[in-house]
This record gives structure tokens, C-alpha cells and sequence, in this order.
């Protein structure tokens, strides 16, 4: 074999692990494919490769300790003094130019039925408004209300980093200036067989799978944006997944509250609506602030009620978190807990031949790290305000349930304008992007009309 296309501490590390037999495939087919492959190799941090061939025979992890309900925070649509003094202290940072707002969108659309980014989804019911436009319509009226130039970060993958970065170009990056809007790739885990070997996708090329979102850290870390944000003054992200376009971009009830409480990483969440929903449950284990598999409560327990009727255990994790800048940048040092998914993949049979075969895939979650703050905020939110999120063609959760949401939450907001809509039109009620943040902000901008649009209604700018 030649060795020699190799690094030495790449064959000291493959022999240290018995995995030299990775080498074989491109040593059949010649030098140049040992040499690519070497490369590949190269890139391999070894630690976190012996954590993912130790989580490969330690089994399913579990929730160990004693479990009780999250303090929860009052929703931001409710009207109390916190509510109020949160939302003034949120908007204060804002302006201060203390935020950044981070978007992770490393999906691709293909289980929505097209091809590229799943930002770049048209969900508009009337606009065909992207997932990208709607939440940058939400930024930029963020950056009026404040008068703050807030960056945008917008984490992508590998696989749709290009075409995220062109489809904003194509459109004027959505009139939000370059400067300010910046992309940072997530990082890459190698699957592995179920016996800790490496998997091929070609002779030269291991085969790897995005890191999750809990590539989120150190994808910030990796790309220097710590260090620009931090030259910028900025000390807080606000942070939320791309397929919900009921999302409230940099809620300035969340930060406020993060800062109020003196939290280092906070987290939104929902009431649960039965105890058998598939949502990752918000609660104390051991007193730590904790995100754990809803299959991880026993029935008895996801069944309890509290004075209130409602579940005693009703905290469903939404993605919309909240972090000090250092307390994020933490987590880019010590490695997350890997989660292991058990996938049929087309890699090499050991030879030159593509087949399809048993392999593991790796990631982590970004709320993983929520039981390494000392202090963390849980606060509710209206699901019907706040989350619905677009992950099926069909449905739960699919393009029209999240049409639909949006629609009701449109007519609820024109509802409440002082301004005399006639809403009763039939198909959905959409409101143009960017022009207005919430239902009070809706109320108070009176240059708006309302039309009828190809789908339904569309409240526009005049």
C-alpha cells in the first residue's frame, strides 16, 4: 500500500484504531485517490471519533435523576407588569446593538417537494413568499423599530450553502444590505458501520452527514463570526430554525426576560396539547434545565395535571433559544452529546462497489447544552402566535397546516386594527413581509390596504 500519500499521524491513528482497512478502495484505484482520500482523513478529529465508535456500543442514552416541571415564563402576548418590563429591556439591547439574530437553515426542501434550501420554500399563500423572505421581513422591520442595523447569521450545510448564498444575492438580499447578513457553514460528522469502521461514499471520500444543530456553535466559532460579533458589540443571539415562519425574529420579550432572570442560555416553549405529542419536553432533572425525549417520561408522569387542568409536564421545546455571546462561544469547546439515527446508506461494499448498507449516522443538538447554564429562562409562548413549523409536504406539520396557521394569526392581527378591514373573503389572509412585527405594531401602522390576492386576502403596503 502506499503509505507514503498518507500523513504519519493519520496511519498512526488509523492502526491505533484498527481501521486501516478505510485505505483499501482508493489504494485499488491508484495514488491520486490515496492522496484525496489522506486529505480527507486529515480533516478527522480523532477525540470526537472515539466518542462516536464508545457511543456505538454504550447504547441509548437515559434520563437519569429526578424530574420536575420548568418555572415558566409568562407568554409575551400576555400584558402584565413582566411582560412589560422584559419587552423594555429586550428592546433596549436591541437598540443598543447588543443582538444578533441567528437562523439555522442547513435543510434541503426535498420532503417539501423541491429541490434546494428549504428556506428558499415559497410558503406565502398570495406573496410566494419564501421561509427566507418572511423571516427577513421580520428583521428589517426589527431594524426600524429599533433603529439598529442587527446582523442576521444564517447557518447553512455543505450540501445547500452555495444555493443559499445565491438566492439571497438573486434578491437583493431582501433589501437588508450584504454587510449585514452572513453565512456560516455547519460542520460534518463520517458515518460509521455498526462495528466503528468508516463508511465510503467513493474510494477518495468518506461518507459524512451534517453535524445538527448543535453544529451551531462551533460553526460560529470555526467561521471567526465570535470574534466579529464581539468587535462589534455585540453580547446576546437570539437563535430559531428556518421552518417556522410563525417565529418572532430577536423577540424582545425573550431577551428581556434572558437579561432580567441573569440567564445564560433560554429556550421558548408551548403547553403540549395531550400527553402522547411527539414534542422533546423542557424540565428540571436534578434541578438542571433539560431537554429530554418525550418518550423518556413515563406515562403515569406525561399524564399528571396540574391545579390548572393543564399537563403538569407541558413544556414542548420549539427551537427559539436566547444565549450570551460567551456562554455560546463555551459550548464551540466542549464537545455536545452525539446522537446516534440507524440509516440504510449507499457507501462502498469494502471494495469499488456502491451498495446499499447498515450504517450510523452522528449529531448533535444545540438545547443539549442547556443544562451547562447556571441560570436558564423557560418561557411560553402562544402556539398559535408563535410555531408552525413546516417540515412534511402533507400532514402534521406540513405546508398547509402552517398555511393555515398563518392565515389565523393574520386574521386575528387584522382583527384587532383600529383600521375597518373587510376580512371575511374566503382563502387564506396573508400579510405582505416586513410590514409589521407583531399584532400591536399592526395596529399602530395605518399605510396598508388590503387586497384581494390570487389565494385569498393580502394586506400590502400602500
Amino acid at each position: 500500500m502506499p503509505e507514503s500519500q498518507l500523513n504519519s499521524d493519520v496511519i498512526a491513528n488509523l492502526r491505533q484504531r484498527e481501521m486501516e482497512s478505510v485505505l483499501e478502495p482508493a489504494s485499488l484505484v491508484g495514488e491520486d485517490a490515496l492522496h484525496l482520500l489522506g486529505q480527507d482523513l486529515s480533516t478527522i478529529d480523532w477525540d470526537i471519533l472515539d466518542a462516536q465508535r464508545e457511543a456505538l456500543v454504550g447504547g441509548p442514552g437515559q434520563t437519569d435523576g429526578i424530574l420536575s416541571p420548568p418555572s415558566l415564563t409568562a407568554e409575551s402576548t400576555i400584558d402584565c407588569e413582566a411582560t412589560r418590563a422584559a419587552r423594555a429591556a429586550g428592546l433596549e439591547a436591541l437598540g443598543a446593538g447588543r443582538v444578533a439574530l441567528c437562523t439555522v437553515a442547513g435543510g434541503q426542501a426535498s420532503r417539501l417537494g423541491i429541490d434546494g434550501p428549504k428556506g428558499a420554500f415559497p410558503l406565502g399563500s398570495n406573496t410566494g413568499a419564501s421561509l427566507f423572505q418572511i423571516m427577513a421581513g421580520q428583521v428589517s422591520r426589527l431594524r426600524q423599530i429599533t433603529a439598529a442595523e442587527l446582523p442576521w447569521i444564517i447557518q447553512t450545510s455543505p450540501g445547500n450553502h452555495s444555493d443559499t448564498a445565491r438566492f439571497f444575492q438573486r434578491r437583493n438580499w431582501f433589501g437588508l444590505g450584504s454587510q449585514t447578513v452572513h453565512f456560516v457553514c455547519q460542520g460534518t460528522l463520517p458515518a460509521l458501520s455498526p462495528d466503528g469502521q468508516f463508511l465510503l461514499s467513493s474510494p477518495e471520500r468518506l461518507f459524512r452527514n451534517p453535524d445538527g444543530h448543535g453544529g451551531f456553535y462551533a460553526a460560529l466559532a470555526n467561521s471567526g463570526t465570535f470574534d466579529l460579533l464581539r468587535r462589534n458589540g455585540v453580547d446576546l443571539l437570539f437563535y430559531c430554525q428556518v421552518d417556522n415562519p410563525l417565529v418572532r425574529m430577536g423577540d424582545p420579550c425573550l431577551l428581556g426576560h434572558h437579561l432580567l432572570q441573569g440567564a445564560q442560555m433560554s429556550v421558548k416553549v408551548i403547553a403540549k396539547t395531550n400527553p402522547e405529542e411527539k414534542v422533546g419536553l423542557v424540565a428540571q432533572v436534578d434541578g438542571k434545565t433539560k431537554c429530554i425525549e418525550y418518550s423518556d417520561l413515563s406515562p403515569d408522569l406525561a399524564a399528571e395535571r396540574d391545579g390548572d387542568g393543564g399537563l403538569r409536564f407541558r413544556a414542548g421545546n420549539i427551537a427559539i433559544h436566547s444565549f450570551n455571546l460567551d456562554f455560546a462561544e463555551s459550548c464551540a469547546d466542549k464537545p455536545l452529546e452525539l446522537h446516534l439515527a440507524h440509516k440504510q446508506v449507499v457507501a462502498l461494499d469494502g471494495g469499488l462497489d456502491a451498495v446499499l448498507r447498515a450504517g450510523v449516522k452522528f449529531e448533535t443538538f444545540v438545547f443539549d447544552a442547556l443544562p451547562r447554564a447556571t441560570k436558564a429562562v423557560v418561557q411560553m409562548c402562544d402556539r398559535s402566535e408563535e410555531f408552525a413549523p413546516v417540515k412534511n409536504q402533507s400532514g402534521a406539520d406540513s405546508i398547509l397546516t402552517s398555511r393555515k396557521a398563518l392565515d389565523l394569526r393574520s386574521r386575528k392581527w387584522l382583527d384587532g386594527c383600529n383600521a375597518a378591514f373587510n376580512f371575511s373573503s374566503p382563502g387564506l389572509a396573508e400579510i405582505e413581509p416586513g410590514l409589521c412585527y407583531d399584532a400591536s405594531d399592526l395596529a399602530d401602522s395605518p399605510q396598508a390596504t388590503l387586497e384581494c390576492g390570487c389565494n385569498g386576502l393580502l394586506l400590502r403596503r400602500r
